[in-house]
């Protein structure tokens, strides 16, 4: 994801590039219930991310009061848990050898920490890859804010759940066997060449889906989805990189996430869903 250089310098500055930040105590569940949330804007006219976020967060966001801000008022604020945030950051991971940087949607709560890693962290989604072209994201943003919003409820309605805690997004796997029920849209430029086909998926995944574009997915969440749908968010290089992530979630227009994982890029494991993953899927 393209982003202004101003942006860049100040979350490549930032110590919470690299991993998730601390998982929050009872205490700071209760602090997000009353606190507002700023959503931090880029310092970009232009910004694609800036509008797409804007509309997404007006039409879906209901969790807590909201506010577009600045990054400065982040600084500003990032100390108080009065508020929480709802920001892009640029993450790295310290045992991920490929050194890539990945966009992630993170919300987070102010805290009196000196480094920004440690503010409590609510959710973190993954976008796309730092730097890339790549604005598939748009479009499933409202659906993505309204996953993070559930996941939030379920944190503040089950917060001794040790596996939401220590599993994270792959926690929303046990939803898997609730796809049998829904039809299954995959955009052919996110399936990897072994399952680029009806034919090969069909010999794989017994269940209802769909091959079609992205901008079919797309079209059809900016209407009115049908509820038996769930469709693939791939975010990986596009071409940019030869090494790094390939993260692959399943997601409901409704805001449910049925599947994730990822794989890292290599050549037995291209950048697109794999056959491994339908048959993990298939089981069910």
């Amino acid at each position: 994801m393209k982003r202004s250089l101003f942006f860049l310098l100040l979350t490549a500055l930032a110590p919470a590039l690299f991993g998730q930040g601390p998982f929050p105590t009872d205490e700071q569940m209760k602090a997000f219930k009353t606190s507002k949330t700023l959503v931090v804007l880029e310092d970009d006219l232009f910004s694609i991310y800036n509008a797409a976020i804007k509309d997404a967060v007006k039409k879906t966001w209901t969790i807590t009061p909201y506010e577009f801000v600045s990054y400065e008022e982040f600084r500003k604020h990032k100390k108080d848990p009065a508020y929480s945030f709802l920001m892009l950051t640029s993450t790295a991971f310290e045992k991920d050898r490929a050194g890539v940087n990945y966009d992630f949607l993170n919300l987070l709560l102010g805290d009196p920490v000196n480094n920004l890693s440690k503010l409590p962290e609510f959710c973190s989604f993954p976008l796309a890859y730092s730097g890339s072209e790549d604005d598939t994201y748009v479009a499933k943003l409202p659906v993505i804010l309204l996953f993070i919003q559930k996941h939030v409820g379920n944190i503040l309605e089950h917060p001794g759940n040790i596996s939401m805690k220590y599993r994270y997004l792959k926690y929303y796997n046990v939803n898997m066997q609730l796809l049998a029920d829904k039809e299954l849209w995959l955009a052919k430029k996110d399936l990897s060449p072994e399952v680029d086909t009806p034919e090969k998926i069909k010999a794989i995944y017994p269940h209802a889906f769909r091959v079609v574009t992205e901008d079919e997915i797309d079209k059809a969440l900016a209407g009115s989805p049908d509820e038996k749908m769930a469709f693939l968010f791939k975010v990986g290089p596009s071409g940019t990189s030869d090494e790094g992530r390939v993260y692959k979630m399943i997601l409901g227009p409704d805001g449910t996430l049925y599947y994730f994982s990822y794989h890292l890029l290599s050549k037995k494991k291209p950048d697109g869903l794999l056959s491994s993953d339908l048959k993990r899927l298939a089981k069910f």
